[in-house]
């Protein structure tokens, strides 16, 4: 691992960013339950907002903050595909964007953000189940779907999606 060409990309976009008075950072799982809650479970209790392997230490929470407020947040997982045979793997989990803040890049920047991440640790591929209102997101990002929609109890249809990225 390179972890000063990490570094250094992470000040390039901490700077990026501030200057659209948004931050970008690390956080502990626990803090994108609030946003998971609103976003995608209906406003349900933190204890539903809790994937498995959100405290693996091998585990990455990006959130993004404008004013001191979480505005934007992801997880990324390592996880084994659950579709198709992907070797050196990173699972995108609980991608999500506050309402009021659709529409401005932040997701485009956190997804871009996700993938240098995971470049930088030499993953080969990530991999999501995203919903059916997202899959049009992942696909101007050139993630590639397996084409059979599913459904995910409670939540409702999925699509597998995935990208290489070495």
């Amino acid at each position: 691992m390179n972890y000063y060409k990490l570094f250094t990309l992470l000040k390039i976009i901490l700077l990026f960013l501030c200057y659209m008075n948004l931050i970008l950072k690390k956080v502990n799982s626990k803090n994108l339950y609030p946003l998971r809650s609103k976003v995608l479970r209906a406003n349900s209790n933190y204890e539903h907002c809790k994937f498995e392997g959100d405290e693996r230490l091998d585990s990455i929470h990006i959130g993004v903050y404008k004013n001191q407020k979480i505005v934007a947040g992801v997880s990324l997982i390592k996880n084994k595909s659950t579709k198709i045979d992907l070797l050196n793997c990173y699972q995108l989990r609980g991608m999500c964007v506050l309402y009021d803040y659709r529409k401005k890049s932040i997701g485009q920047k956190l997804l871009e953000y996700s993938e240098e991440i995971c470049r930088n640790l030499s993953v080969n591929y990530i991999w999501m189940n995203a919903r059916e209102k997202a899959t049009g997101f992942y696909t101007k990002f050139n993630y590639k779907s397996l084409g059979d929609a599913f459904i995910i109890q409670g939540i409702g249809l999925h699509s597998f999606f995935y990208k290489k990225l070495q």
